[in-house]
């Protein structure tokens, strides 16, 4: 008789925030790199791949895994056509 299998449940943090991968480099600097983690976490969310996003916005899937690495020099034009597939907006906020 087979033993039954059990599951572990991740946390929901794990679900929408997947890790960076290790060997990817990322960028230094803090705001690139939480904007990188949230177009992460949407596209997980939306349940699309880096191609997919790619594809729908309009840019290469090398500019989104430069985008969610918080890679310094990303364009923002490209970065804006990226949220709005996503149904996210920029916001300039105040220190």
């Amino acid at each position: 008789m087979a033993k039954p299998v059990v599951m572990m449940r991740k946390s929901v943090k794990e679900d929408i925030m997947p890790k960076r991968r290790r060997h990817a480099t990322t960028g230094d600097d803090p705001m690139l790199l939480e904007l990188g983690d949230t177009i992460r976490a949407s596209r997980v969310r939306a349940e699309m791949t880096q191609e997919e996003l790619a594809l729908v916005s309009g840019v290469g899937r090398e500019f989104i895994i430069q985008l969610e690495n918080g890679k310094p020099g990303v364009s923002l034009g490209n970065t804006g056509r990226v949220m709005r597939a996503l149904g996210l907006r920029l916001r300039a906020l105040e220190k």
